[in-house]
């Protein structure tokens, strides 16, 4: 681990960056393109595959604790985390393309084959993400260092999520919108994410169970948690205050996600094209902006910084409202430039508020339990995440959404298209500064980290 005066070289933030781009095409695409997929080219309601994806988060959200736990008591000659890592990064490329390209027709077969691949899907997601997400407060003991190095990881999600949003975009439009489209995406995806995760488990150095910090050696909990440890970590404000934030943060991504491609396609008429300027707007202002959000976060402090993001991305999740079928590219991308600044800085402080957070309570408790308190997060993401999509998809199919098959758009009624506006700018707008309030008592500086 570096110290304070250290900085990490840039061969290991690079390495761990790139699994990111992984992370972010499971989590944006299958968000964005699962009820799409089974909405337009399957014929099925965004009702079922709403609470298709809600049952498989939900029935993982064990299974993280698990992964967090086991990992912090893993010992092997590849360290605590790879071997997580390695898993993650071979299953998560085989669900991936389980998941758009099913062999099977019929409801009864393809609903049972998708519950099957969202399974696998979520448990290779915790595999590697779990691991991946303690390792910040591991890698680096440096307040501000941990910003430099998730800056890196930022910049990546960027990249990954620009594959996500307007790489996949393309590829199924090139295959005609429908089930070939959508079959080229999966395979091109997923050799993209086994690749970019298995790069960082082969990148990152070996963690091992004794991690020396600067005042001496914390220990390695050997047990499954107990109401003891849960106590422990309940003790820890501002990991708690993030955990509160993170529920509304998670639930605001999986509104817009899960309506987005259906608001372009539906609201605006520009589909798959309008998706694909404004993913590749976002995406390249956030990689431009980790300069600036580091800077910011240097001078005007972290929560500052991450609440002039959240302002940022208010604000224009309330102008998609006077967004029509006019709408110009000018518009579209200056929607892209500014909510991909308040994005920036939105991911990149919460992570490093995050990896504070878990160095904060192995100082506290003197365990190292980073993979634990990470797995809390992936909890609350996955049933944020799951009950969002759920919510939203019964919401469309209560305001009247008429499903399609083979790619095919059919007109909506207005109340369709009102809860579409709904789901991408009103409600996001609203859980976000619920998420703001949270952090706005989040008091974990520099000088108090330095003082535990």
């Amino acid at each position: 681990m570096q110290t304070n005066q250290q900085k990490l070289p840039l061969s290991i933030c690079l390495g761990f960056g790139v699994g990111t781009v992984g992370v972010s095409i499971m989590l944006n695409a299958v968000t964005v393109y699962f009820p799409a997929f089974m909405s337009t080219v399957l014929g099925q309601s965004p009702e079922i595959a709403g609470y298709l994806l809600m049952a498989s988060k939900l029935a993982d959200a064990a299974i993280d604790v698990t992964v967090g736990s086991l990992s912090d008591r893993t010992q092997s000659r590849w360290g605590r985390r790879k071997p997580f890592l390695m898993a993650g990064a071979l299953l998560s490329a085989i669900s991936f393309l389980m998941l758009f390209a099913p062999p099977v027709t019929g409801q009864g077969p393809l609903i049972a084959w998708m519950i099957a691949a969202l399974l696998i899907y979520s448990t290779a997601y915790s595999l590697f993400n779990v691991p991946y997400m303690a390792m910040p407060a591991e890698l680096t003991n440096g307040f501000h260092d941990r910003t430099r190095l998730l800056s890196f990881r930022t910049v990546f999600v960027s990249i990954g999520q620009l594959l996500a949003m307007a790489g996949t975009a393309a590829l199924i439009k090139h295959g005609g919108s429908g089930a070939d489209g959508f079959f080229t995406m999966g395979l091109v995806m997923a050799l993209i994410i086994g690749g970019a995760m298995t790069a960082t488990a082969l990148a990152v150095p070996v963690q091992h169970g004794s991690i020396q910090q600067n005042q001496g050696a914390v220990s390695i909990n050997r047990h499954l948690p107990g109401v003891a440890d849960m106590r422990s970590i309940a003790r820890n404000r501002p990991f708690m205050l993030l955990l509160g934030a993170k529920v509304f943060q998670f639930l605001a991504f999986a509104s817009i996600a899960s309506t987005g491609l259906l608001f372009m396609l539906n609201v605006l008429g520009i589909g798959y094209d309008g998706q694909i300027i404004l993913a590749v707007t976002q995406n390249i202002v956030v990689a431009f902006s980790m300069p600036l959000w580091v800077r910011c976060g240097r001078r005007f402090g972290k929560r500052a910084t991450y609440l002039a993001g959240v302002v940022l991305f208010c604000g224009t999740a309330l102008s998609w409202l006077l967004a029509d079928r006019s709408i110009s590219t000018i518009a579209l991308v200056a929607r892209g430039i500014m909510s991909g600044a308040g994005s920036g800085a939105i991911l990149l402080m919460s992570v490093s508020m995050l990896g504070d957070a878990l160095a904060y309570d192995r100082l506290l408790s003197g365990k190292a339990r980073e993979a634990l308190l990470s797995s809390t997060i992936a909890v609350i993401e996955k049933v944020s995440f799951a009950l969002g999509v759920a919510v939203l998809g019964a919401f469309l199919s209560l305001y009247h959404y008429v499903p399609t098959t083979g790619g095919a758009l059919t007109a909506q009624p207005e109340s369709a298209l009102t809860a579409l506006k709904m789901g991408f700018a009103v409600i996001p707008m609203v859980l976000f500064a619920i998420n703001g309030l949270f952090l706005s008592s989040y008091d974990l500086d520099e000088k108090k980290l330095a003082g535990a």
